[in-house]
């Protein structure tokens, strides 16, 4: 008995050192370790995350409002505007005989609107009677106003400022004439027409004008009778 109770007090120790043996040689759990490089395949290790990063804002640039250039076209289209709204004509007037008359009155005018129109002219006249030649000569600055619409035609307001160098005789008392004298007048007319269209732009004029000036070398009667046509420059 006392053999059995040695065998079984040595196998008691011996377990108990060996337990004892295995706790020390184990690391407690708060010691930190160096990570390990990974052993394996190439391919079978896990990715690392990397953070990506944040974008930066960008300071916002004043855009600068396009300049719109003007197009050749459209200044094109505008001088064609111009010219479509200049015309040109006036009147004449001729008589052949003993006594001989003729008149020439040509214009150019610009249509301010549809109804209001602008115009110059020159004034020409040339008179020969019994051997006697007088010329007289000036310019004139005329307004014209379709009041209203006739039929085909128009009504209209006629006004303009006539200055004409006036050649004329001085007379004896018996009527004969001794000499030609000159003289510079102001010829205010006004009066109505009517404007016969002809076409999309041309039309035929025919005034009845009055002659505001009463100088006895004037060589206007009233009323004063003119008939013209007018022709645009770009039909």
């Amino acid at each position: 008995m006392n053999t059995y109770y040695a065998r079984c007090l040595l196998a008691l120790c011996i377990f108990a050192f060996t337990g004892l043996t295995a706790m020390a040689q184990v690391e407690p759990d708060t010691v930190k370790r160096k990570p390990t490089l990974p052993t394996g395949r190439p391919g079978t290790e896990q990715p690392v995350y990397t953070p990506k990063p944040q974008p930066q804002p960008q300071p916002k640039v004043q855009q600068q409002p396009p300049v719109v250039q003007e197009e050749p076209e459209e200044a094109e289209k505008e001088k064609q505007e111009f010219i479509d709204k200049l015309y040109f004509g006036g009147s004449f007037g001729l008589q052949f005989g003993s006594y001989t008359n003729i008149t020439l009155l040509p214009i150019i005018g610009y249509k301010v609107t549809d109804k209001f129109s602008v115009g110059t002219g020159v004034v020409y006249h040339f008179i020969s009677d019994g051997g006697i030649s007088l010329n007289n000569f000036g310019g004139r600055g005329f307004t014209q106003m379709e009041v209203f619409d006739i039929m085909d035609g128009a009504l209209l307001a006629h006004a303009e400022v006539e200055v004409l160098s006036r050649e004329y005789l001085m007379l004896d008392n018996s009527n004969r004439p001794l000499y030609k004298l000159r003289k510079t007048m102001t010829l205010p007319m006004i009066g109505i027409g009517y404007r016969q269209r002809i076409g999309e732009k041309a039309s035929l004029d025919l005034l009845l004008l009055y002659n505001a000036n009463d100088d006895i070398v004037n060589p206007y009667s009233n009323p004063v009778i003119r008939a013209g046509i007018n022709i645009p420059f770009r039909k």
